[in-house]
């Protein structure tokens, strides 16, 4: 190889090292010391505060739980007419006469259209056994001979919902009372459940609960190992399952004077649980952290002043 092309190799070689050198600056993850000459003598690689902590910093995972028992704070009552007739229009119209005096009773229980809903409309044909639609073959052993089916009438159904809240004037026992005076032959039974609003409610101050809880946990774990909860890593949430609750009503005549149907809401739990890792420091490290701690409470690491008590907020 001449000299003039090792030389020119050698300058290539210098100007890629000038350009990593300059990346590495640009990047912040080289530093260089230089010495009198203005070379460069050694490169340390820099290591950030965070990449550190997520190596170094040990957590502790935990679960909470919350447990709440709900009463529903809304109902709902289906309940219809199901009338036979020779012809489609003969049974839809006996139908539509008792559907009227349906809902002309609801309506006189103070109860408006707003609460008032159609769930369900229905005309069907009633089918009976006829003579077979093929002429079966007369053979032995003898094969299976499926009857036909003659249309002879036509059955219409038609039933509302009323919905209202558990704790308003009219309860569902005598709405049920009064579809069925009033000529209603199909009641489905009462519904109970809980509304959206109410719902958001208890789901909000649940997961409050069940994250103090995972606290509580994390802080006593903790402290058997002598450090303190410093942080959170990760929260993950469970959905909330609200129960809907069924009441059968079985129909039967009702007797002038009669008392009124008696249907109690019942109560169940409804729960959520939530998991969660929190960071750990050695006692007397890691700042504040007031991360978890239920409603009213803070607490302070290296601050000998303060008391943190169950209940109420923090005394200096």
């Amino acid at each position: 190889m001449s000299e003039r092309s090792q030389k020119g190799k050698i300058t290539k070689l210098a100007l890629l090292a000038g350009i990593v050198v300059a990346a590495a600056y640009a990047f912040g993850t080289i530093t260089a010391s230089p010495n009198a000459s203005g070379q460069v003598n050694n490169l340390q690689t820099k290591t950030t505060d965070d990449d550190e902590q997520n190596i170094t910093q040990p957590t502790v995972s935990t679960a909470g739980t919350a447990t709440v028992k709900v009463k529903p704070d809304m109902y709902s009552v289906t309940a219809g007419v199901i009338t036979n007739g020779t012809t489609a229009q003969e049974a839809t119209s006996l139908n539509a006469n008792l559907m009227q005096h349906v809902i002309s009773a609801i309506e006189k229980l103070g109860i408006t259209n707003d609460s008032i809903s159609t769930s369900n409309f229905d005309i069907s044909p009633i089918y009976s056994e006829g003579p077979p639609e093929k002429m079966c073959p007369q053979i032995y052993p003898p094969v299976p001979c499926e009857p036909g089916q003659v249309v002879t009438g036509y059955r219409a159904s038609n039933s509302v919902t009323v919905t209202l809240p558990v704790q308003g004037t009219v309860g569902p026992g005598p709405v049920i009372d009064a579809d069925v005076n009033a000529g209603a032959n199909n009641v489905n039974g009462v519904y109970f459940f809980i509304s959206q609003e109410r719902q958001q409610q208890i789901r909000d101050s649940l997961i409050k609960e069940a994250i103090a809880n995972a606290r509580d946990r994390a802080d006593n774990a903790a402290s058997a190992v002598n450090m303190t909860v410093s942080g959170v890593q990760s929260i993950s949430l469970n959905e909330v399952y609200f129960p809907q609750f069924a009441q059968a009503y079985a129909s039967a005549p009702t007797a002038e004077g009669a008392p009124a149907t008696q249907i109690l809401p019942g109560a169940q739990d409804v729960s959520t649980t939530v998991s969660i890792v929190f960071y750990l420091s050695a006692s007397g490290q890691g700042g504040t952290s007031t991360i978890g701690e239920p409603s009213g409470m803070t607490r302070t690491i290296n601050n000998t002043q303060c008391t943190n008590p169950q209940q109420g907020p923090m005394i200096c």
